[in-house]
């Protein structure tokens, strides 16, 4: 038996509230044990839980998760990139019964690469540690350095990239593949080492996981010019080497934050939320320590 929108419980900041805020944030949905259910995000609260509501009628496991519900809490964002990292902490963090996991990264490989001494690069597997600096650019998330070099051979034999080239076959003059013509020649002299690695690079770039490229942490803004009442005109989110550490409605709590000595997780789905925006040019950067306005090199990457 589906409940009563209006006859459930919902709160936000502390206060109940007497319908549902049209704001963008997260919610939450609480059993009557005070269980967890489900976590999720929108840019307008309320129309996204009506539509679990109108949805929940529908035999089916929406139904079975709505039929449970008896509490609903909000949490307001000044905007939809931080409802985003928020559900995606929340859901990683809080383990909601009916959230499908979004996974954390663990113990994974990726790919690095070394530049032979005739300039050619070549993809090694590395060690992939979800803590610590993001000094280097990546290639991609493995789970073992079998599928790292099956990926690296399934890409020289798709786009004609020399495996001699590549560190992957020994010899010299012209590879076996060039003799059955599925290598451009690299290794025969037909292709520069600089052609060489521009098309690896091109294929490698849509798994690439890119290095910090600022000198130390930094306050992402996210403005709102039209807040609405219980909502942030901003806010900050302290990231650090792609691991995002929080939200602060103000500049006093962003840098007393920025003060702690946080140890910085890599998260690959925050990662490609932080890198959408970023390279959309949504958010003003800002230095962590001086407060300083901060260029975004990600903006004329995306235009080159």
């Amino acid at each position: 038996m589906m409940p009563e929108l209006a006859k459930i419980t919902i709160t936000s900041r502390g206060e109940t509230l007497d319908e549902l805020p049209t704001y963008s944030g997260v919610y939450r949905f609480f059993s009557s044990e005070n269980t967890l259910l489900y976590v999720g995000k929108s840019i307008d609260i309320r129309a996204r839980v009506q539509s679990h509501f109108q949805e929940g009628k529908k035999p089916g496991r929406h139904q079975r998760i709505m039929s449970q519900v008896s509490r609903i809490e909000t949490q307001s964002t000044a905007g939809e990139i931080g409802a985003l990292l928020v559900e995606n902490a929340a859901i990683k963090a809080e383990t909601p019964l009916y959230n499908r996991r979004q996974r954390q990264v663990r113990k994974l490989w990726t790919i690095h690469l070394n530049r032979s001494r005739d300039n050619f690069l070549q993809p090694v597997s590395a060690d992939f540690s979800p803590w610590g600096e993001r000094a280097l650019d990546s290639y991609g998330l493995f789970h073992n350095r079998r599928h790292v070099d099956n990926t690296i051979r399934r890409h020289a034999r798709d786009h004609g990239l020399c495996l001699r080239m590549l560190g992957l076959d020994s010899g010299k003059g012209p590879c076996f593949q060039y003799q059955l013509k599925r290598c451009d020649g690299a290794c025969a002299g037909d292709e520069t080492p600089e052609e060489h690695n521009a098309r690896l690079l091109s294929v490698l770039d849509r798994d690439r996981i890119a290095a910090w490229p600022f000198a130390g942490p930094l306050f992402l803004m996210e403005r709102n010019i039209r807040p609405q009442d219980q909502q942030p005109a901003e806010q900050y989110h302290l990231v650090n080497h792609w691991s995002w550490l929080g939200c602060f409605d103000n500049t006093e709590a962003a840098r007393k934050a920025s003060q702690d000595n946080h140890q910085t997780v890599f998260d690959r789905d925050a990662y490609r939320m932080l890198m959408s925006a970023l390279r959309k040019g949504k958010l003003e950067l800002v230095d962590a320590a001086t407060m300083q306005p901060v260029d975004n090199p990600l903006i004329r990457e995306n235009c080159d």
